[in-house]
């Protein structure tokens, strides 16, 4: 009886790691080598697992890619959350908050533009995640307006510009071309966003 209630446990386990092999060496290869010179093979022999088992995890390079940039999310998400408490300034939380998403956009740089790519080839864009995004810093902005911490802006003009600009800036699009790895370019987004919000 007890061997039987625990194998389903250890088979969790044994998926769960195997799931975690495959995105590792996803991350790997992608950052290294690039998205599309990366094959489902390559991932596969670096996870030391089979095509086979790899399909039964995920149905195509794609959902792999997307599975990738949430773990890396969450991960600067949890970073982000480790560096505030409940003391902290929404001045603070902001500029912490795109110095957070400066640093996830310039460590995934390449797979993301991989992944804005897929989604223009595919007509596919993750609007999930830009509205999960833009809702996270338009509750912060209220909330920092009612705090008496800001000043009283157009809170979804204002979420797009400090978004769209951090965007621009660590991806080097338009007038920010070069500029995506400068070392001084987060810190000038944090000096912007706090020259926006400041009463």
């Amino acid at each position: 009886m007890t061997m039987l209630a625990s194998a389903p446990g250890r088979l969790e386990r044994r998926k769960a790691k195997t799931r975690a092999a495959i995105i590792a060496a996803a991350s790997k290869l992608f950052h290294e080598r690039g998205y599309e010179e990366t094959s489902i093979q390559h991932i596969a022999e670096l996870a030391d697992t089979g095509v086979g088992t790899l399909y039964g995890y995920f149905a195509s390079k794609d959902d792999i890619l997307r599975e990738v940039l949430q773990t890396e999310r969450d991960e600067a998400l949890e970073r982000y959350f480790a560096s505030i408490d409940e003391h902290t300034s929404y001045t603070d939380r902001a500029c912490r908050a795109v110095e957070a998403l400066a640093n996830y956009l310039k460590n995934n740089r390449t797979i993301l533009v991989a992944a804005f790519q897929v989604g223009a080839r595919s007509h596919q864009v993750d609007e999930a995640q830009a509205e999960w995004l833009h809702q996270g810093f338009r509750e912060m902005l209220v909330e920092g307006i009612a705090a008496g911490e800001f000043r009283d802006l157009p809170v979804d003009a204002t979420v797009r510009m400090l978004v769209g600009t951090t965007m621009l800036a660590m991806l080097g699009i338009g007038n920010w071309a070069g500029r995506e790895s400068d070392p001084n370019t987060p810190a000038e987004l944090v000096a912007l966003t706090r020259a926006v919000l400041a009463r």
